[in-house]
């Protein structure tokens, strides 16, 4: 009975073992040894299987070849509850949901109802660093005119797009030029953005209207307007709204 419990000892540590593994508590070199040990109290396990077996089958010790397939299907059983017992001390966060914080959430659905009372990303400024108040841009925004706004961590200028309404957008445009990474300018004259580097020019949502650029603008920024506020989210959008 000593060897059986001495091997029940093994079986324990090597639970044990392999959810300090999952939880990076030990290191590389031991995680060989708990290998070796996981091998041992497999190896158990079959003669385990195989003495219930033989218990079920006395005689001449020969087990025949219907018992053959019911010992298979245990061991596979047991390997198997085995096996899935062990992933899940591995890798616990694969069992395990989390849930998602809010300014993930809340950048991807503004509109959800948990983000009601919250404000994702980070507040649009005018160019003279000032904070956008959404009622008063309104009231001299012309559809179809973008308008610049900053407050991105990379201090970059993008442009928010101005509907019918007037309102504000879902989106905001970069002003990269997909040919050669140029920063396009907005000319209201022709009512484009225009390269100076080669010429490409995209009308005032950032679509490409002549070449050598072959594609709009990116779309860098979802913009939320709340409490009177321009929130600007560093995630694309999920589709082109354009």
């Amino acid at each position: 009975m000593r060897p059986i419990f001495g091997k029940l000892a093994k079986v324990c540590c090597c639970f044990w073992a392999t959810k300090q593994v999952g939880r990076r508590q030990i290191s590389s070199e031991d995680y060989l040894v708990v290998s070796r040990e996981l091998t041992v109290a497999l190896k158990f396990i079959e003669d385990i299987v195989a003495l219930v077996m033989e218990k079920t089958n006395p005689g001449n010790g020969k087990i025949p070849s219907g018992k053959k397939t019911r010992r298979n299907f245990l061991l596979y059983m047991v390997g198997s509850s085995f096996t899935s017992v062990v992933i899940g001390y591995l890798f616990p966060q694969v069992s395990q949901s989390r849930e998602v914080d809010l300014e993930t959430l809340c950048s991807l659905f503004p509109y959800n109802s948990r983000c009601q009372n919250y404000l994702p990303g980070v507040e649009g400024l005018d160019l003279n660093g000032k904070a956008i108040q959404v009622n008063t841009l309104l009231t001299t925004a012309i559809p179809g005119i973008p308008i610049p706004v900053k407050g991105l961590p990379d201090g970059s200028v993008d442009y928010l797009i101005i509907k019918d309404g007037p309102k504000i957008a879902e989106y905001a445009i970069s002003p990269i030029c997909t040919h050669l990474g140029c920063t396009v300018k907005w000319h209201p004259q022709e009512n484009h953005f225009i390269c100076p580097c080669h010429g490409s020019q995209y009308d005032s949502q950032g679509k490409v209207i002549h070449g050598p650029a072959r594609r709009s603008l990116p779309l860098l920024t979802v913009v939320v307007v709340k409490e009177n506020q321009v929130r600007l989210v560093d995630v694309p959008p999920a589709k082109d709204l354009r």
